[in-house]
């Protein structure tokens, strides 16, 4: 069976998807979009199902491209049984999207997730009552701790070839909408082309239900007429005028005899009464105690106090930067010391002339500078990243930095995309689409393209940090922010434009679940295991195979004007070329064209720290390039590689004047 997670944002449904299929789950996009949704596999009971989860959405009538596009996904029908995620704590709210899934009438379960916050909050939840309500059957879980998700899908599968029935909450209008539904379903179904196809195998494998569930999926493939009614009926018939014109006038007639009958618009009388079923719904099945309090608040009190929350803000990140830096320092040394004699041991037993030596050089040296260098700073980078994501403390950030965004002519929700771009820039970019103009996305994408990634952090550690201290590592993050401010400013004034003010849900506190934890990291440092890690080393072997064959002199020759200009080694010239196909291999491919790994043996730390800053501005790798290409096309994507490029150029220099007077 196919299993569709929908919930609203921050309902924990990605919780639910790691628990059962995290690790072994794909990102792909809707066809035709750069949407993103994850799906994979789990097992229940020996089971095995396919699992789909849909970016957030609060209405199946969507107000953003992304709830779009999860909105057609649904109505498409291309799944079994839909599983309905809901924060508990946030009951009434989230009842709304319940509401509208049940006018679908396909197999539903609904899961009360974050039974545990409700209960903090002082809400007593009586899920049976609330399953009877509604229909279809609820469970009680808390995702964070593993409780109620396998019940959940055991559910599902049991609920799969039954659908659930439509909830009546707009009295008033439901003879209209009956009679709607009903001409609808004589004159109308949805045309094929509105239903999005999905590119992956997955999509077109065959189901392995029952001859019931496939029943059940195929009165799924169009919306009942009854939802359609309601749909057209919150909505301008103006396209609908071009295809059934006499279905469009059936439809504004509708709405105007609804308006006439209840004083307002069609669209306002049927949101109206939805939010009063589930205010009613609530009223039902809910008891409400006094609250409990907790460190949550108090520490709220401190991260969003608009005095105090900065400093809060600075020791969290400059905590969180000198605890990478200490666990990577204390790895690497012993590492890369184990791997200098395993070289020598080569030396002594191979013909140190011949290519084999060189090849098999070059991959030794590769994988000591993927354990040893880039590992011992990623690894805890990722875990902190994920703790404070896990944590809420994220979005927390993205408030406080909302007045200071405003200054660069964006608003806080760019703050979002800018802290992924701390662990990498592909998602960060990616994330803009959540901005709502096409000058907004540019900005917010060129800044976090700025802002040091993970693999740029780890040229910073492991290079400045590792030789110079943890204070000139910190320091080009300080100056870091003050060219992302500065870029920022300048971007404002050549593309002016009003931000519009920021709406974001900011999530309670939650203490991290460790599993979930690891599974996040593992999620993101796979992309390192199977991408960068071969990268590294095949980049070595060739670095290595072109240092015997000579070719490097040429090759430096040609980048000689830039070096120079730098006042950098002309041996480095290759080093800025790697470094394009992935930041790591600048500082890998360094100590190969220099032959050592005691880098102060042969630069001094003035070009330690030029060569850093060189890579830490400029163009950046070549998956963030394809991702600023798809994001916001070739010209905007070439315009953003020659500022950051002369960027670079302008900070070395300027780095290079001012170390040169010290």
């Amino acid at each position: 069976m196919k299993v569709a997670l929908v919930g609203q944002p921050n309902s924990g449904k990605s919780t639910l998807f790691n628990a059962v299929g995290g690790y072994r789950s794909l990102t792909s996009n809707f066809a035709g979009t750069t949407v993103e949704y994850t799906y994979g596999q789990g097992r229940v009971d020996g089971t095995v199902f396919e699992l789909v989860d849909l970016p957030g959405l609060y209405s199946l009538t969507p107000t953003s491209p992304v709830e779009a596009t999860s909105s057609d996904f649904l109505l498409a029908g291309r799944w079994d049984v839909i599983v309905n995620v809901l924060d508990a704590s946030q009951l009434a709210r989230s009842l709304e999207l319940t509401l509208e899934l049940l006018d679908l009438e396909a197999p539903l379960v609904v899961c009360l997730n974050m039974m545990d916050e409700a209960a903090r909050k002082g809400m007593k939840i009586d899920s049976k009552a609330l399953s009877a309500a509604l229909g279809v059957p609820v469970v009680e879980a808390i995702g964070g701790r593993g409780q109620g998700i396998v019940e959940t899908f055991r559910t599902a599968q049991h609920q799969i070839a039954h659908c659930s029935r439509p909830f009546i909450y707009a009295a008033e209008a439901e003879a209209v909408v009956k009679r709607l539904a009903e001409r609808i379903s004589a004159d109308v179904s949805v045309p094929a082309s509105a239903e999005p196809s999905e590119t992956t195998a997955e999509a077109n494998a065959p189901s392995l239900a029952s001859v019931a569930v496939a029943e059940a999926a195929t009165a799924a493939l169009s919306p009942p007429p009854r939802f359609q009614a309601l749909r057209w009926m919150q909505s301008d018939p103006h396209e609908l005028w071009q295809e059934k014109p006499a279905l469009a006038s059936a439809v504004e007639q509708a709405q105007a005899e609804i308006a006439r009958r209840a004083g307002q618009p069609a669209d306002a009388v049927i949101s109206a009464a939805r939010h009063a079923a589930c205010l009613a719904l609530f009223e039902r099945v809910v008891r409400v105690t006094r609250p409990k309090t907790d460190w949550r608040e108090e520490l709220d009190r401190a991260a969003m106090h608009p005095i105090w929350g900065y400093p809060l803000l600075l020791a969290v990140f400059l905590g969180f930067f000198r605890l990478i830096f200490d666990v990577g320092r204390l790895v690497e040394a012993p590492i890369l010391n184990a791997f200098d004699t395993l070289v020598a041991l080569l030396t002594q037993h191979l013909d140190a002339q011949s290519a084999l030596f060189a090849g098999i050089k070059g991959a030794v040296q590769g994988t000591a500078g993927a354990v040893a260098l880039v590992l011992p700073y990623l690894l805890p980078f990722l875990v902190g990243l994920a703790i404070l994501e896990d944590l809420g403390y994220l979005s927390r950030v993205g408030y406080l930095m909302d007045a200071a965004m405003h200054r660069l002519g964006l608003h806080g929700t760019a703050t979002l995309p800018m802290l992924l771009g701390y662990g990498c820039s592909v998602p960060a970019v990616m994330a803009t689409r959540i901005l709502s103009s096409r000058r907004d996305r540019f900005i917010a994408a060129f800044l976090s393209v700025l802002v040091p990634c993970s693999a740029r952090m780890t040229v910073i550690f492991a290079l400045v940090g590792f030789y110079l201290g943890p204070n000139y590592a910190l320091g080009i993050y300080a100056l870091n922010i003050l060219v992302v401010a500065a870029a920022g400013h300048v971007l404002a004034h050549i593309w002016p434009e009003i931000s519009p003010g920021m709406l974001m849900e900011v999530p309670a506190y939650r203490l991290p679940s460790p599993r979930v934890v690891a599974l996040k990291t593992w999620w993101r440092l796979r992309e390192f295991v199977l991408v960068a890690f071969p990268l590294l080393v095949i980049g070595s072997v060739i670095l290595s195979i072109v240092d015997f064959l000579g070719w490097q002199h040429s090759i430096n020759a040609a980048l000689s004007p830039l070096t120079a200009l730098l006042g950098l080694p002309r041996s480095v010239g290759l080093t800025l070329i790697f470094g394009v196909l992935r930041k790591e291999l600048s500082l890998l491919m360094l100590m190969q064209a220099l032959g050592t790994t005691h880098v102060l043996a042969v630069m001094t730390a003035a070009q330690v720290l030029i060569f850093t800053l060189f890579v830490t501005f400029y163009i950046p790798c070549v998956a963030t390039l394809a991702s600023m290409m798809r994001e916001l096309g070739w010209k905007l994507t070439v315009a953003a590689s020659g500022a950051l490029l002369t960027l670079a150029i302008v900070i070395s220099l300027a780095a290079r004047g001012v170390l040169a007077v010290l």
